[in-house]
């Protein structure tokens, strides 16, 4: 292209520079391009189009459109690619050209979050393009497609661009997204596509994201479920490749520790909650084939915080090659401030922050202010802007309030009241109307007709500037508090809500007083969400009385034994998750394990699943091992 420029310029009369100087400024921006200067880059393009007329001009400020709509982009480039666009006369374009025009425009309006002008922008046959072309504007199509949640066509494009690529390492790049795309969805959805798609090729990814995501962690059911595969789609480009990463990360789901010791508090004041934790792991352990168990040695730790760095002591004398544990956060504390930790540790409750952790230290928990964050970012995501926050006057109402809060306003919401209500109490009008300024207490009954004869109850009465409710409480509260909202007209405001809210245990008579609420929880207690929906039937008839009273526990029990052996291969694959009982698991830098909640809402008194996960890299299915 530059060549083609030059040979413009020679040829254009008017030049106010020499035709050397010209040839010198283009080869200098190009310099700058290929230098990965691209804001000097597109100036001096910018500069020299100033100088130039009619093609010449049209052909160089197409230069810095290019540079000025790639993904990287900051805002303000992309704003002076909009200008840009406007100004460029396509008249003067030829060849290719206008076509080149067209998906630049496609790949800015895709920036710009608009896929579907994205779309119309495209050229009509981009296969019938020159392959350069034909790549840009086939990846602009696959990307605008799953901007519209067109997961068919997005898979369908990405496959496509995959075989126009010129070598094996582009190839495997582009087919690396489209693996990626796939991950993120969901096994229903999944299901879904695969029985829709047309495409042989896109059944076939679907199809294999669907073993992915059901197949159980054993490698002789992943080879089942493979030859299956392989017999329904031949010749497939995923073949070998991603067959052959399935087969690394079940074997890696297989290595079990050797011999794992548990630190638990089991008698004392913490002792209900660390045996319903410990019947968890229990039910983990006998749920393993035989052949895969590990040596399981439990240490009761006590009353005492510090007993837990003894008993480690202990275990890794006794040679353990992992410790589940301790519970308490005083304790994890004491293992975080050791600056390595001979046997690596899963502690099952979060350290304070510190700027950096032991290697080996893993942290694992049912951290409440995940659900506060989920929740915010929940609220925004449904478009929420402004809301109130309603939380029991307790240190975990205050701490629930602030990961809320600074969540939620970190990503543009503004929280406009706090009320903290006494969590004994059994009215909460005072909450309520002080949160959302309610202008007429007043029932509705004994309200003044409008003068049309009709009552003004369609008039919301709360305040105009709230969208959202952020609640958390027991169910007894919930159950108290949503009616009063009908009671006062704010029913209509949307309530999110954290787990607390909901028992565990289906109760359509006591819960319909929560119809609407929508809520976060583990998919081990939502119907449609469960991983192992007969594993949790069976432990019903067998966990204690107390333990049955705690099924987040147990769910946590179960799988920080099932995780323990994976905390390494997801330590050095950051992208890569486990579906556990308790969530979509997966770490972070500093090796805390991250829960992606399920979301639900009561309809009819019944937890409704209206989110599952993203996709599970390895989610438990319930085919017999």
């Amino acid at each position: 292209m530059l060549l083609v420029i030059m040979l413009l310029i020679s040829a254009c009369a008017g030049i106010p520079r020499s035709m050397d100087d010209a040839e010198d400024r283009l080869a200098q921006a190009q310099a700058l391009e290929e230098a990965q200067e691209y804001q000097q880059a597109a100036d001096l393009y910018l500069e020299i189009a100033q100088g130039l007329r009619a093609t010449p001009r049209a052909r160089v400020q197409l230069e810095a459109l290019e540079i000025l709509t790639r993904e990287d982009a900051p805002p303000a480039q992309r704003d002076r690619a909009g200008q840009l666009l406007e100004e460029i006369d396509a008249r003067r374009l030829e060849g290719d050209e206008p076509a080149r025009l067209d998906i630049l425009a496609a790949r800015l309006a895709w920036l710009e979050e608009d896929p579907d002008t994205a779309l119309q922008r495209l050229p009509e046959n981009p296969g019938a393009l020159p392959d350069h072309l034909a790549r840009q504007a086939l990846e602009v199509e696959a990307r605008a497609h799953a901007a519209r949640a067109d997961w068919i066509q997005a898979v369908n494009t990405w496959d496509t661009l995959g075989a126009r690529q010129p070598d094996e390492d582009h190839q495997q790049q582009i087919y690396e997204r489209l693996w990626a795309l796939i991950q993120e969805r969901d096994r229903d959805t999944l299901e879904a596509l695969r029985e829709q798609a047309r495409s042989p090729a896109t059944r076939g990814w679907l199809d294999l994201g669907h073993v992915a995501q059901t197949t159980p962690p054993s490698p002789r059911a992943l080879e089942r479920a493979l030859d299956a595969w392989r017999e329904r789609h031949q010749d497939h480009p995923a073949d070998p490749l991603f067959l052959e990463r399935l087969r690394e990360q079940w074997a890696a789901y297989s290595r079990h520790p050797d011999h794992v010791a548990v630190l638990l508090p089991l008698t004392g004041r913490f002792g209900s909650s660390a045996n319903a934790i410990l019947e968890g792991i229990v039910a983990a352990y006998y749920d393993t084939p035989r052949e895969e168990r590990t040596t399981l040695r439990v240490y009761d730790t006590g009353d005492q915080p510090e007993a837990n760095w003894t008993q480690y002591e202990k275990a890794v004398e006794a040679g353990a090659s992992l410790v589940i544990g301790p519970l308490e956060r005083s304790a994890v504390n004491r293992f975080a401030r050791e600056s390595s930790l001979p046997v690596p540790v899963l502690a099952l409750n979060r350290a304070e922050t510190r700027d950096s952790y032991p290697d080996t230290l893993y942290q694992f928990g049912l951290n409440p202010e995940d659900e506060a964050i989920q929740a915010a970012e929940r609220a925004v995501l449904d478009g929420h802007q402004d809301a109130v926050v309603m939380v029991p006057r307790t240190e975990l109402g205050d701490r629930l309030h602030r990961a809320f809060e600074a969540r939620y306003e970190a990503l543009g919401g503004l929280v406009r009241d706090v009320q903290f209500y006494a969590p004994e109490a059994t009215d909460y009008s005072d909450t309520i109307i002080q949160g959302l300024q309610i202008r007429d207490t007043r029932p509705t009954h004994r309200r003044r007709p409008s003068q049309d004869g009709e009552a003004d109850r369609e008039e919301p009465r709360y305040r105009s500037d709230v969208d959202v409710i952020f609640l958390s409480g027991g169910p007894r509260q919930a159950r108290l508090i949503r009616p009063q909202l009908r009671y006062y007209q704010a029913g209509d405001l949307p309530v999110i809500a954290t787990s607390h809210i909901y028992s565990g245990h289906a109760d359509a008579r006591a819960d319909a007083d929560l119809n609407g609420i929508v809520f976060a929880d583990i998919p081990w207690l939502l119907d449609h969400a469960n991983p192992r929906p007969e594993l949790r039937e069976t432990l019903d008839d067998q966990l204690s009385n107390i333990s049955r009273q705690l099924p987040r526990l147990v769910a946590l029990g179960f799988d920080a034994l099932q995780v323990s052996s994976l905390v390494e291969h997801l330590a050095h694959r950051p992208g890569e998750y486990h579906q556990g009982l308790t969530g979509r698991l997966h770490l972070d830098e500093q090796r805390r394990i991250i829960r992606e909640l399920n979301w639900a809402r009561f309809i009819e008194g019944e937890p409704r699943v209206i989110g599952v996960g993203n996709a599970l890299i390895n989610p438990l299915g319930d085919a017999a091992w």
